[in-house]
């Protein structure tokens, strides 16, 4: 949840302050709650940049919102205007963060420099078949200083620390089917929050 520096760009935040919130430009990364904070179905305070799937998800559950959320495809490039008089701008694109359905990394390119906001993001291997962040000119055998350089990374950590050492999505869910498998003559429950574990439920019951 940012404000980025330099500009009246918010991130995630939603929730009224003592600024005018009108003056701001708004982007949802996704829509897990602690990203949500804020918004409700009065709110009214300009436009929210989304992609698609979020769009789709706000709007189910504030109807209200509808006309105030835009949708911006996926790893394009976008201008958006940051003033009523339409002088100032910037670049963003949107990328795959490898999260929960809708959820999106952010690349800006303004007056401010280059700007990657992750928001809640999973690490993937997929993540080097992007071309923006990952130009085929700067590829090497190691994979090392392949990046492009950015003026400031906004990272969302909630498990930033080398204790932490989750296996794959796709190691995660073997075990979790070989689990499945084995117990076959029990009721089995998997237990879900609100957003980001559809496609287990969805690969299980192909599976099963």
């Amino acid at each position: 949840m940012s404000l980025l520096p330099g500009s009246n760009i918010r991130i995630d935040r939603f929730e009224y302050m003592r600024n005018d919130l009108t003056s701001y430009v708004f982007f949802l990364t996704h829509c897990h709650e602690d990203h949500l904070k804020g918004l409700t179905p009065s709110w009214n305070f300009g436009t929210i940049y989304a992609s698609e799937i979020s769009k789709k998800l706000i709007c189910d559950r504030f109807p209200n919102l509808n006309g105030l959320v835009q949708s911006l495809e996926m790893d394009q490039e976008h201008w958006i205007y940051c003033d009523a008089e339409k002088k100032e701008g910037v670049s963003v694109m949107f990328m795959d963060a490898c999260h929960c359905p809708g959820a999106v990394m952010i690349l800006f390119r303004g007056k401010f420099g280059t700007i990657l906001h992750t928001g809640d993001f999973r690490f993937s291997t997929s993540m080097f078949q992007n071309d923006v962040l990952f130009p085929p000119n700067r590829r090497n055998k190691d994979m090392r200083g392949i990046a492009i350089d950015v003026d400031a990374l906004f990272l969302d950590n909630t498990f930033a620390d080398p204790l932490y050492d989750f296996p794959s999505r796709e190691e995660a869910y073997t075990c979790m089917k070989d689990i499945v498998r084995t117990h076959q003559e029990y009721r089995v429950f998997v237990f879900t929050y609100y957003l980001g574990k559809e496609e287990v439920l969805v690969n299980l019951a192909r599976d099963f």
